[in-house]
């Protein structure tokens, strides 16, 4: 958790204090989308050829190695971003040592976690993403702010070092066994599971405009750049642990857990309207419900769909993981054109419209899924002949 917490930190401490940063820089709010685009494109493209290097060089000095890339970016930000360029090539770096680092962490969770508590290992390595962004917001009134947002990017530099020398060596980790070395044979149902991958991807498009733009948003609706990174580190804690909740009741409850994402996006796209209001206490309520919803659903999907799919979780995860990406990558971008072009509250009103799509395209994919399942159709076939006999 910690180390794809300071995987993805730099592009939030980005989004975070991209009001100090903008002051300095002369940047506009169309060039934040463009650098979380580059951010969650770049890593999206690393994670697909992670698995050979995992595979070669182990998993340990994997998560070492992404722990090292996050801090030396954001050093390298604090120090010698002065330009457009030089912001562009940190985040590049940083995006792939994310994108490498994410394979491995779940390579850890597939060897040290029994399958009982898959369920809150993957809702307690996807609450990273919303406690980097709680750590970002924290920096702004304590670090940022007194300080200097470069200070705060050094500080950050020092926490993922220090996670680098934590990481538990390869010898502690349980050896592979034959199940986690080869994938069972049987029938993979890959239409299904692109429509699934859509509807995630534009739910990861609406939930990291979330991350990347809400101190912008709370500031622009008249919310003191302190008040709004205070009130970012308070919805994005919320989140992380909705996120572990959400995964420890997965392990608990047997429920069709692809309609409860479903149901999330659609009650996430409430929050985000009222992120559009521009009204100061329906802003800040608007980040609190939309992070415990509208984006606490990404570690209850993968384990849902690595549930759906026993020995085929790598392969069929793989596909819904590059939607996630890709939404990651291309929601932001979208959101600060639109901004640029119109106004924060334009961009809020779509991004809630958009979120709701997704839910709707989600519950479309668990339908074709279901109906594709051999087993769900041996026992419906069952079924109808008990009621015939």
């Amino acid at each position: 958790m910690t180390v794809t917490t300071v995987g993805v930190l730099p592009i939030y401490m980005v989004g975070v204090l991209w009001v100090q940063i903008r002051e300095e820089l002369d940047f506009g709010p169309s060039l934040l989308g463009v650098l979380v685009a580059c951010f969650f494109l770049v890593s999206a493209v690393s994670a697909l050829t992670a698995g050979v290097v995992v595979r070669r060089f182990g998993t340990s000095p994997v998560v070492r190695l992404s722990a090292l890339v996050g801090g030396l970016s954001m050093l390298a930000v604090a120090l010698a971003a002065q330009h457009t360029a030089i912001l562009v090539g940190a985040l590049l770096v940083a995006g792939w040592g994310n994108g490498i680092g994410q394979p491995a962490s779940n390579d850890l969770i597939a060897r040290a976690v029994t399958p009982d508590r898959h369920g809150l290992a993957y809702g307690t390595k996807q609450a990273a993403i919303p406690l980097s962004t709680m750590l970002a917001g924290v920096a702004v009134p304590l670090v940022a702010i007194p300080l200097g947002w470069r200070t705060a990017f050094v500080i950050g530099s020092v926490l993922a070092l220090l996670v680098l020398l934590g990481v538990p060596g390869g010898a502690r980790l349980p050896a592979r066994d034959a199940a986690q070395t080869s994938e069972a044979a049987g029938p993979f149902h890959r239409a299904a599971l692109v429509v699934l991958a859509i509807g995630l991807m534009l739910g990861a498009a609406t939930g990291n405009a979330l991350g990347s733009f809400f101190v912008a948003t709370a500031v622009d609706s008249g919310i003191a750049p302190a008040t709004a990174g205070v009130l970012a580190a308070v919805a994005s804690g919320v989140g992380a642990a909705a996120r572990v909740a959400f995964g420890w009741l997965a392990d608990r409850v047997r429920t069709r857990w692809l309609l409860v994402v479903a149901a999330q996006m659609s009650i996430g796209g409430l929050a985000y309207a009222l992120l559009g209001t521009g009204v100061e206490v329906l802003v800040a309520a608007g980040a609190v419900i939309g992070y415990c919803t509208g984006w606490a659903w990404a570690g209850l999907s993968t384990y849902s769909v690595a549930r759906m799919h026993p020995g085929m979780a790598a392969r069929a995860t793989s596909i819904t993981q590059g939607g996630m990406g890709a939404g990651a990558a291309l929601g932001p971008l979208a959101f600060g054109v639109v901004v640029a072009s119109s106004s924060y509250a334009v961009a809020w009103y779509a991004t809630a419209a958009l979120s709701a799509v997704a839910g709707a395209v989600v519950v479309q994919g668990r339908r074709m899924l279901m109906h594709d399942r051999p087993e769900l159709v041996a026992a419906q076939r069952l079924r109808r002949q008990a009621r015939s006999g």
